[in-house]
């Protein structure tokens, strides 16, 4: 067994269960200054390739998106009707997004969840994907799709904290430089959750 392999069945532990109720989940992320704070429900998928050496599927978001143009990210949106969120929200977004096939996804568990600045509440739901994969971008949603082997995506040492100031309040972001592409904001956050849960911490 390859040291990603172990530290996959570690963080699989070390998951929220399937069946917790988002309403019950630990949060973190962006917290306005004051007034009422009601985040949209969305979820995200963190789907990881089962090759030889695992890799973490993420894309880079259209130039022509209003919001996170160009940007890096995991494939999701936001909750649709009354589906059954966050797990159908995020396999739904993978699909649309990226061509993920549900009959080779295995839901491991779920992270906690984010809230963005741009009041979202961000469920990461984490699963396993069986290779090879076909993918598809969306041609208005995605410009590209990449992927990280998971080694590095679950090393702490490649993230960098940052405090930046919005609005005269102090905001604490990590960034991760992959060599690729630059992930920052509430994917690297996401991200470095998730090397925290496959070190047990």
């Amino acid at each position: 067994m390859t040291d990603a392999a172990r530290r996959l069945a570690v963080l699989s532990n070390n998951l929220n269960s399937l069946e917790s109720r988002p309403a019950n989940l630990p949060v973190h992320g962006y917290r306005p200054p004051a007034g009422p704070w009601r985040p949209r429900p969305a979820a995200v998928l963190i789907p990881i390739l089962l090759e030889p050496e695992p890799r973490v599927i993420l894309t880079v978001r259209s130039a022509g998106m209003t919001s996170h143009a160009g940007q890096v990210a995991l494939p999701g949106g936001g909750r649709s009707g009354d589906e059954n969120y966050p797990t159908d929200t995020a396999l739904r977004e993978a699909g649309e997004e990226i061509g993920l096939n549900r009959d080779q996804i295995e839901l491991l568990g779920l992270l906690d969840g984010f809230d963005t600045i741009s009041a979202w509440r961000v469920i990461p739901v984490v699963a396993a994907i069986a290779a090879p994969v076909r993918l598809q971008p969306c041609d208005h949603e995605v410009r590209e799709i990449f992927s990280l082997p998971l080694e590095q995506v679950l090393d702490s040492g490649s993230y960098r904290r940052h405090t930046v100031i919005r609005r005269g309040q102090g905001l604490e972001m990590y960034s991760m430089n992959s060599g690729i592409r630059t992930v920052w904001g509430a994917t690297a956050a996401i991200l470095h959750d998730l090397a925290g849960r496959a070190s047990g911490v």
